[in-house]
């Protein structure tokens, strides 16, 4: 399809410029079934950087969980903008999130990845924050494979308040997929803090570029 191919060449410039200008280390995401894809989230160059390590075939597979109260609430040309390069979708954060979270599921049923960030919000100084235990609830109901994804150097490369990136270099990190069990439902609660724990522990480890801060 035109949309798809423009969608494609679209991120092989984005990928270019993020590599010319941040120093982009962007290894590719292993994905073949359906997968829940979950990131430290500091910065809005977070979905960006992400984007830059799926394969250009993956792309518009993608499905991507984007705040309802912020994102969807730019400026018509800018979120035509998102949604072109994203695949975003709402996800309500400050009521509950019971129907946001059904529709992440339903986006892995039929044979999308989702991307989503569990912080809930963004990190203020790059820190992560521990993720929340609702993304884990789509893994265990889908049979999904949680792959999360350590990003380091965008909140200084666009910090909160920016609306410029500066040339910060970034590292995209993917770690190994987690399986989800599929169990009981009186056992999913258990579950659901397996995941969390281990895609805490995964997301916890710092990249070496940041240790040395160069």
């Amino acid at each position: 399809m035109i949309c798809e191919w423009a969608q494609k060449m679209a991120h092989v410039l984005l990928r270019l410029w993020m590599t010319a200008y941040n120093r982009l280390r962007a290894p590719r995401l292993r994905l073949g079934r359906p997968s829940l894809i979950v990131a430290n989230h500091a910065s809005h160059m977070d979905i960006a950087a992400i984007f830059a390590s799926i394969p250009l075939s993956e792309i518009p597979r993608v499905r991507t969980a984007a705040a309802k109260d912020h994102i969807f609430a730019l400026p018509a040309p800018l979120l035509a903008i998102v949604k072109f390069l994203f695949n975003v979708f709402p996800f309500e954060r400050k009521e509950r999130s019971t129907r946001s979270l059904e529709r992440c599921a339903n986006y892995l049923r039929r044979g999308y990845h989702v991307v989503i960030f569990p912080e809930g919000r963004r990190s203020p100084d790059g820190g992560f924050l521990g993720f929340t235990p609702g993304f884990a609830s789509g893994a265990v109901r889908t049979g999904a494979p949680v792959v999360p994804v350590r990003l380091d150097g965008t909140h200084r490369a666009l910090p909160r308040g920016a609306m410029v990136p500066v040339a910060y270099p970034l590292t995209v990190s993917p770690r190994e997929a987690i399986a989800a069990r599929a169990v009981a439902p009186g056992e999913r609660r258990r579950e659901y803090g397996r995941l969390v724990d281990e895609a805490n522990a995964s997301i916890g480890r710092p990249a070496a570029r940041e240790a040395s801060d160069c």
